[in-house]
C-alpha cells in the first residue's frame, strides 16, 4: 500500500486556557495536542519546545488523544465483520498503524470560555486510514484540582465499528522520580505474533503498587484491572496524580530508560486490540459502536 502521511507541519495556532493556579496551551490544528500544562509555573507535563511547534513533531508535545483506538495495530490492517480492512502507517516514525487519526489531524474549536474549550473532530475514511466514520469530541477545562479532559468518540457511519480511546500525557522524569499504581494484570510485548497471547499476571520488576523507582529502566506495558489512579511522584515530593472514569479502564505504560519523560496513559484497549478481537482473545477492550452511538471516558490530572 502506497503511503500519504497527511501531517501538519507546524503545530498552527496555539490556545490559551488559564484558570487559578493552572494554565493548558493547546495546538487544536496539530492532532489537539497539549503544547504544556502547569500549575504554579511548575510544568506538569512536558513542554512542546520551539522547535516542536515548528516541526509540529509527533511525539514532541505534552500529550495528545489516542482516537478511534489507542496503541499499534500490526499485520497491515484488521478484521471485522468478515472483511479484511488494511491501514497504512499513521506517522514515519512507527512502523505500523499506531494511536489512530485524532493525533495526526487538526481539530474544529467549537467553543471557548476562560477555562474550558470544547474541540470537535470528524473523520471521514480514506484508502488506508481507519475504514468507518467517526466524530470525536474533547473537552479541556481548568479547575481548583488542575486539568479534566472528557473524550466521546461516535460512529457516524452506516454500520457498526470497533472503536477504542485514550489519552497519552508525558510527564517529566527526573533522576529518582517514582511510579504507582494498582493493576491485576499485564499484556505481554508488543509484536505481531503476540495477536494471540491473553493477559498475564503481574511479572516481577512490573508491579507499580509500591511506588518504586523508573530511572534507568525501560517498560512499554499495557495493564489490565488497573483501578483508576496513578501517582507520579517527583525527588523533591511533589506528585502528579493522573485518574480516569468511564470506558478507560487499563493502563498503558511508556518508560524508555534513556528518555527525560514518563508515559502514564488511561486508555480503553489493549494494544493490536482490534486484532486480538478477531481472534477471540478476551479481554480485549475494543467496543462495537452502532450507528449513533458513543464511547465516552474522563481523566485528571493535577497535582496532590
Amino acid at each position: 500500500m502506497s503511503e500519504t502521511f497527511r501531517l501538519p507541519a507546524r503545530a498552527g495556532a496555539l490556545l490559551t486556557l488559564k484558570q487559578g493556579r493552572h494554565e493548558l496551551v493547546l495546538a487544536p490544528e496539530c492532532g489537539a495536542r497539549i503544547a504544556a500544562f502547569r500549575c504554579d509555573g511548575r510544568d506538569v507535563l512536558r513542554p512542546a519546545s520551539v522547535e516542536t511547534l515548528e516541526r509540529a513533531y509527533v511525539y514532541g508535545f505534552g500529550g495528545f488523544p489516542l482516537m478511534p483506538y489507542s496503541g499499534p495495530i500490526f499485520g497491515g490492517g484488521f478484521a471485522f465483520a468478515r472483511q479484511w480492512h488494511p491501514l497504512a502507517r499513521t506517522v514515519r516514525e512507527e512502523p505500523t498503524a499506531t494511536h489512530g487519526e485524532g493525533w495526526i489531524r487538526p481539530w474544529t474549536v467549537q467553543s471557548q470560555a476562560g477555562d474550558r474549550v470544547m474541540l470537535s473532530l470528524d473523520h471521514r475514511p480514506e484508502p488506508g486510514t481507519f475504514p468507518f466514520a467517526w466524530r470525536g469530541r474533547l473537552v479541556f477545562a481548568l479547575g481548583p484540582d488542575g486539568l479534566t479532559i472528557d473524550l466521546d468518540l461516535a460512529c457516524r457511519d452506516h454500520r457498526p465499528m470497533p472503536a477504542g480511546m485514550g489519552f497519552h500525557p508525558y510527564f517529566p522524569k527526573p533522576a529518582g522520580t517514582r511510579l504507582q499504581f494498582e493493576a491485576t494484570g499485564v499484556w505481554p510485548p508488543d509484536a505481531p505474533e503476540a495477536v494471540d497471547l491473553p493477559c498475564g499476571p503481574l511479572e516481577p520488576g512490573l508491579d507499580f503498587r509500591d511506588g518504586p523507582g523508573v530511572s534507568g529502566r525501560g517498560i512499554d506495558r499495557c495493564y489490565e484491572g488497573w483501578d483508576g489512579r496513578a501517582a507520579v511522584i517527583w525527588p523533591d515530593g511533589a506528585r502528579a496524580v493522573v485518574t480516569a472514569e468511564g470506558a478507560l479502564t487499563r493502563l498503558q505504560i511508556y518508560d524508555a530508560w534513556d528518555y527525560p519523560y514518563l508515559c502514564v496513559e488511561p486508555v480503553s484497549n489493549a494494544n493490536d486490540g482490534f486484532n486480538r478481537m478477531a481472534r477471540g482473545v478476551p479481554c480485549h477492550g475494543v467496543a462495537v459502536l452502532e450507528p449513533g452511538r458513543s464511547l465516552a471516558g474522563k481523566i485528571r490530572i493535577g497535582l496532590a
